[in-house]
């Protein structure tokens, strides 16, 4: 019977040890950084908020489009990314897409969320703090239709339509109006209205996923007035809006990001039209959740992650 004992004492003492050398004790919490593969306005604008950076600095798995980042992110329990406002959010019901969390950034920097910097909830409560400067420019950034010397023709109408009667769609489409003053400014480098003009033909666009859901409104609007007007609107970032713009590939180009001066010496002309933000997004079931939405995450933080590399864990970034 002793013997018998002891080997059930070995054996039941042998199998936890057995599995502890098999399996690693210490959970693996690394942080999943996702970008984008294409030439975006998003990169550009995040890189420039975290220490006026360019695209090309950001680290990360690279992923193209808005959408398909989005998707990366809700498939990655430990995945960080970033989006437009109009991605990160159901155009619908105007709540978080389903399987994202917007991460709120700690502006002032006190380890906390207070309430005046809680403004993620809901669509409607991130655009008013855009409107109102309470989110941070960038990543709050203007929208700009671009083109090749200047607008003419039924482009041009089709623009100067979006500066006056279309911003009454703006606050619909969960965008940003600009400043009166500001529109008025657009307005008069647009340049007066060409007389005679028949309204029939094709308007062709291509861009920044940023604006494609307020353009396509936009365009399903003037349609609705001008029927002979067609529009081909197609999404693919807005590197590729600005070149096919001045290659005269399209007759807009939608730009989600500054106008660089080579740009403009290749004869880059363009109007901002609404404003909106890149904001980073997390998975909605990321094990630090409540920590990260209590305190959020310094610009630091940010920094470390997408640019020094210096932030590869999640406990490390709730510090």
């Amino acid at each position: 019977m002793k013997a018998l004992l002891l080997c059930v004492v070995v054996f039941s003492v042998m199998v936890p040890f057995t599995i502890g050398c098999t399996r690693s004790q210490t959970p693996d919490f690394s942080i999943h950084v996702y970008t984008r593969s294409d030439a975006c306005g998003a990169s550009e604008t995040w890189a420039k908020y975290l220490d006026n950076k360019k695209q090309e600095d950001l680290k990360g798995t690279a992923v193209f489009g808005d959408p398909g980042l989005s998707q990366a992110v809700i498939q990655d329990t430990l995945g960080i990314g970033y989006n437009n406002i109009g991605y990160a959010y159901d155009t619908t019901t105007g709540q978080q897409v389903a399987g994202l969390t917007v991460i709120p950034i700690d502006i002032n920097e006190n380890g906390l969320i207070d309430s005046n910097e809680n403004f993620y909830e809901k669509k409607s409560d991130i655009v008013q703090a855009i409107a109102e400067g309470r989110y941070p420019s960038p990543p709050a950034r203007d929208l700009h239709l671009v083109t090749k010397e200047k607008f003419t023709g039924i482009t041009k109408g089709f623009v100067r339509w979006i500066l006056t009667d279309g911003q009454k769609y703006v606050d619909e489409m969960g965008y940003i109006k600009l400043p009166e003053e500001k529109i008025e400014q657009q307005l008069t480098k647009l340049g007066q209205a060409e007389p005679g003009i028949e309204m029939e033909g094709v308007i062709t666009i291509s861009g920044a996923f940023a604006l494609y859901p307020m353009m396509t409104k936009w365009g399903e609007e003037f349609q609705n007035i001008y029927p002979d007007i067609k529009f081909d609107i197609s999404a693919g970032g807005a590197g590729k809006g600005m070149a096919d713009a001045l290659n005269g590939m399209v007759d807009i180009g939608m730009i989600s990001r500054d106008i660089n001066p080579a740009e403009i010496e290749k004869g880059a002309f363009w109007v901002s039209v609404t404003k909106d933000a890149v904001v980073a997004v997390t998975n909605s079931k990321n094990p630090f959740l409540n920590d990260i939405l209590a305190k959020g995450l310094k610009k630091q933080t940010f920094i470390d992650i997408w640019i020094t590399g210096n932030t590869t864990d999640w406990r490390s970034a709730i510090q």
